[in-house]
């Protein structure tokens, strides 16, 4: 048995007397390595190189509103208003699921419970209003009357009194009061 000096020597001795060994042993696995990397860049490359696509629609605001969605929809606009109703200082809750279907679906405006608060989660950043989730919900509102209530009707927006309540723009943490005294 042949000793050697070094652990280079040794490797010198294989790669100039035993050229198969040495090049599966050392060779062999570079190669397969690099060929990996390789494959791997040239299947991921496509992907990366691309831009995420987003989808784009041509939904208009009452498509959106009318429309369920489907729960697989890349949502932009997701924000939170609250919404209070008092009848002579007494608070009338605002019901859960208004604009959710029995099966789950939602509409892009929606309650999940009776704290008040209303969810906009849609596809498209567009401007809904008070109007727009009045509407969902069933309910009418003027000068005189809200729904049944009738008297004099007070809206506020974050403590400001607002005149025209159809139109106001439901903006995330926006505390909406509408105030009906009937005596």
């Amino acid at each position: 048995m042949k000793k050697f000096e070094s652990e280079s020597a040794l490797k010198f001795h294989i790669k100039a007397k035993h050229r198969s060994y040495y090049f599966g042993r050392f060779v062999a696995p570079w190669i397969a390595l690099i060929a990996v990397f390789l494959i791997t860049g040239v299947y991921v490359a496509p992907y990366v190189a691309q831009p995420q696509q987003t989808q784009t629609t041509t939904l208009d605001k009452n498509s959106l509103l009318n429309m369920y969605l489907k729960g697989n929809e890349q949502v932009s606009m997701h924000i939170h208003a609250s919404l209070r109703v008092l009848v002579d200082g007494e608070e009338i809750k605002v019901p859960a699921n208004i604009g959710i279907a029995a099966d789950g679906r939602m509409r892009v405006i929606h309650t999940h419970d009776e704290t008040g608060l209303i969810h906009v989660e849609s596809p498209v950043w567009m401007d809904f209003t008070l109007g727009d989730f009045l509407a969902i919900w069933g309910k009418t509102i003027s000068d005189e009357c809200f729904d049944n209530y009738c008297g004099k009707v007070r809206v506020t927006v974050n403590a400001a009194e607002v005149k025209d309540p159809l139109n106001i723009i439901l903006r995330d943490g926006d505390e909406i009061i509408i105030a009906i005294s009937t005596k």
